[in-house]
């Protein structure tokens, strides 16, 4: 029977030469990206679908493969992806493939596998850390508008983090705030952590050429910019000048080769905007290739229910934003009317595409908009303890054996879609506010009625809709 050592040998030997496989790998898909021009993107796409089956073993993401297959079939204008990744910065395109896509996505999920396999925990794939709520902007209803503003983790702590987040399996990581930019030493950490692939969310106010440029050649940022719509709606919400400001940082990063995406809040002061394909064709023009919807939550900086789209608006905004992926180069991701695409909700550091939010005061939160917690990073630092530890609270737990919350994914959140569903959770397991006022969602009386009214009619007119289609499909079927 061969000894420990030489398994341990021969298990080295293996991971060296899969290691020189995925270089090769990552070589040749840049070599495929940097040749692109003009309509041979047309043929680069095989070439491409058929390296990522080649790594996708399991067929764990052969959904998304064959989407993709399909997309390239009808010619979809998501096909007009990898031509203008093919004009971003070298280091940037680099960066997307070895980082996102060979460490975050097919390399990291089998170490995801394997780490909660022996550490009995469950297998997220991202999360999000706040390192500073410092922000130079007061935009009405700021999510994270009541955490203290002084910054109280460390280098060193969010360093450690992303050494525990490498050991999970973790390769995409989410940095938001406050204003990420605001802290000096952010373009060190993510020098430092090169193989990770990191999402930052900004209100771009910072982001002049000279920074593009250290981000372009740092190549594993993709900032997120948030723009509330067009000039009139960023600056009633971000204040007199924003949007300017905003098409500056958008400039400065599509000179600079960077791959960004932009954020939005959907409200009842932007929701018509929202409705327009000119606020998208906009985003095009800019170079935004990716973009997420947050839906508005009463929470934060003044909360305000008025601000919330009815039920009826955001189903409707949800069908036109179906309509506008099929028009434009441009994926826009709709929280939480996605839910369908990822089954219900993410947070509690869920299994296959969950996650969770460390603020900046080092509490872990379930979500970034359930802002309660039972760990904090630093305690368990100073007790000897890693990132994993908190996923096996009872809290976390809690959230995991309760998901999904609804049958109807498209109403996955247990904040606003399923109100009593976060109240039953803190009340079972009595966690913490992470900062004053965060109860006031789960106790305020008028939140509570308005949020239990809110859900109910959703989920009325996603019944009613549910029936309408089966009723169709039936007398499809029929003739």
């Amino acid at each position: 029977m061969p000894s420990n050592h030489l398994i341990e040998s021969l298990r080295g030997k293996k991971n060296v030469i899969v290691d020189h496989a995925e270089e090769a790998i990552i070589n040749q898909v840049g070599n495929i990206l940097l040749g692109i021009q003009g309509k041979a993107f047309q043929k680069a796409w095989p070439k491409l679908l058929k390296i990522a089956e080649g790594l996708d073993k399991d067929g764990t993401y052969s959904p998304a493969i064959n989407a993709v297959r399909d997309a390239f079939e009808n010619n979809h204008p998501y096909l007009q992806f990898i031509e203008l990744i093919a004009k971003k910065s070298p280091q940037c395109r680099k960066k997307l493939i070895s980082n996102f896509f060979l460490n975050a996505v097919f390399r990291g999920r089998s170490k995801r596998v394997e780490f909660a396999r022996k550490n009995n925990t469950s297998q997220p794939f991202f999360f999000v850390i706040s390192p500073s709520m410092r922000c130079n902007l007061h935009c009405l209803g700021c999510y994270a508008g009541k955490y203290p503003q002084n910054d109280k983790l460390s280098y060193d702590v969010i360093d450690q983090i992303m050494k525990d987040a490498k050991t999970m399996g973790i390769y995409m990581v989410t940095i938001s705030g406050g204003e990420p930019f605001f802290r000096e030493d952010i373009l060190d950490l993510f020098a430092s952590h090169n193989d990770i692939y990191f999402q930052v969310f900004t209100n771009g106010t910072l982001i002049d050429p000279t920074l593009a440029r250290k981000i372009s050649l740092l190549g594993n940022i993709a900032p997120v910019i948030s723009c509330e719509g067009l000039e009139e709606e960023t600056d009633h919400r971000r204040g007199k000048g924003t949007f300017q400001k905003v098409c500056h940082a958008m400039d400065n990063l599509k000179e600079a080769g960077v791959i960004f995406g932009f954020s939005t809040v959907p409200a009842s002061y932007n929701y018509s905007t929202l409705l327009k394909e000119e606020y998208y064709k906009f985003l095009v023009e800019k170079g935004a290739l990716f973009g997420w919807l947050f839906q508005y939550i009463p929470i934060g900086f003044r909360p305000a229910p008025n601000l919330m789209l009815t039920p009826e608006q955001r189903v409707n905004l949800h069908d036109r934003i179906k309509e506008i992926r099929g028009k434009y180069p441009l994926f826009v991701a709709d929280f939480w009317n996605d839910g369908p695409y990822v089954d219900g909700c993410l947070a509690g550091g869920r299994t296959d595409g969950g996650y969770f939010h460390i603020n900046s005061n080092g509490d872990i939160e379930p979500c970034v908009f359930a802002q309660f917690a039972v760990d904090n990073i630093k305690d368990i630092y100073e007790r000897g303890g890693h990132l994993w530890d908190a996923l096996n609270s009872d809290f976390f737990k809690e959230i995991r054996a309760g998901q999904p919350w609804n049958k109807y994914h498209q109403m996955p959140c247990m904040v606003i879609d399923n109100p009593h569903c976060l109240r039953n959770v803190v009340k079972k397991t009595n966690p913490y506010p992470t900062h004053e006022d965060a109860e006031s969602i789960i106790e305020d009386p008028v939140l509570v009625n308005h949020l239990d009214n809110y859900s109910k009619r959703l989920g009325d007119i996603l019944r009613e809709r549910d029936l309408l289609n089966r009723h169709a499909e039936r007398k499809a079927a029929a003739n």
